[in-house]
């Protein structure tokens, strides 16, 4: 363990399976990438299963007719079926936007926010504002619709 000042926490010291970190989203490996590359991986599901209090037939979407308290409820996810609670300032977010409450777990949420990301990629790009001739490297891929100009450009266009 010499020389590792200022470098990232050794493997060694990881308490986590790699599958269970933020790591995974950004750069996923299969459990056999992993442990080759000498990362721990968790294989036991983690979660409480069967122990909802209500079921999501029993609730309304508008949030002013709830006759529960919703912070005292355990519900399921309709995704992988793991049970999940709504904390108190959570419930008052729903409800000050009239948002429905979330039929998923946290971790299912948050999968499908990742997915719904663009890619972790960049790609070369010429400024598209005629009589440019700006190169860059942007997230916007060559195939999307939308204009794409070097930063000089947009802020003419913009200001």
């Amino acid at each position: 363990m010499e020389n590792k000042y200022g470098e990232y926490f050794p493997k060694e010291l990881m308490i986590l399976g790699y599958n269970e970190t933020t790591a995974m989203d950004e750069f996923p490996l299969s459990k056999e990438e992993a442990v080759s590359k000498g990362f721990k991986w968790e294989d036991t599901p983690r979660g409480t299963y069967g122990k909802e209090t209500k079921k999501w037939d029993e609730i309304v979407d508008n949030l002013g007719e709830l006759d529960f308290d919703v912070t005292k409820e355990v519900f399921v996810c309709l995704e992988c079926n793991k049970n999940y609670r709504i904390i108190h300032n959570e419930f008052l977010f729903y409800k000050k936007l009239n948002i429905p409450l979330p039929r998923f777990c946290p971790d299912c949420r948050h999968s499908k926010r990742m997915l719904s990301r663009g890619p972790n990629k960049l790609w070369h790009r010429k400024c598209m504002k005629e009589g440019c001739q700006n190169e860059f490297e942007t997230s916007y891929a060559p195939e999307r619709p939308e204009i794409v100009y070097c930063e000089k450009c947009y802020q003419q266009e913009v200001y």
